[in-house]
């Protein structure tokens, strides 16, 4: 029977949250490391909330399967596999591909809203805080979104401030105060992902003593 240790890994949008988790993964291997992402429990288009500009807003808690979440991670915790779809942003051209998240000794979360609902939050051994300044967010938002995946720039700027920034401010900054781990993720080099990675092979050794 595995006992594996979860950490829950969150932040706001454009953060570095991925960009850490996957760092981990390349230096620690897929025998030790899963990941299963929040991401991949979004509701569909059409069940988003709109603001009142009529603009669905995928920024809320709502936005989320939190029960379906809540009740995979249970499960990964007590050794069973997970088998879901990708979330394919909402595009209609992609095929989503089968993830199947085996249990492992070190499971990571990955997710905007994992500590705000206490249901969820308390399913972690460990709260790692990825944090940024909004000024370094919003500059990486506009190049992943704008630059890579060709959206609106107006659009990304608009969701950013109206629906990444409020939901920020209101359910994801104040839990940083109750995260393990602050990381700072401000820089563009690998020292938050260093800092995190460090963090997790030192409580991994501890939780396996």
């Amino acid at each position: 029977d595995m006992n594996s240790i979860l950490f829950g890994i969150s932040g706001s949008s454009a953060s570095g949250k991925s960009f850490i988790v996957k760092y981990i993964l390349e230096n620690l291997g897929n025998e030790l490391v899963s990941i299963l992402y929040q991401d991949n429990y979004y509701k569909k288009r059409e069940e988003q909330l709109k603001d009142e500009k009529g603009n669905y807003n995928f920024d809320l808690p709502s936005s989320f399967h939190i029960d379906r979440q809540i009740d995979d991670i249970k499960r990964i915790k007590i050794g069973e596999k997970i088998i879901k779809n990708e979330y394919t942003f909402n595009n209609p051209d992609i095929v989503p591909k089968k993830i199947i998240v085996k249990p492992r000794p070190i499971i990571l979360i990955e997710g905007l809203f994992l500590f705000d609902n206490p249901n969820l939050s308390s399913l972690f051994d460990k709260k790692i805080f990825v944090d940024s300044k909004i000024e370094t967010m919003i500059k990486r938002r506009i190049e992943r979104d704008y630059e890579t995946r060709g959206y609106d720039k107006d659009d990304v700027i608009y969701k950013y401030r109206n629906h990444v920034i409020p939901a920020y401010k209101k359910y994801i900054l104040p839990q940083k105060d109750y995260a393990d781990l602050v990381v700072d993720n401000n820089n563009k080099d690998f020292t938050g992902a260093e800092t995190t990675l460090e963090y997790i092979k030192k409580e991994y050794a501890l939780y396996n003593k």
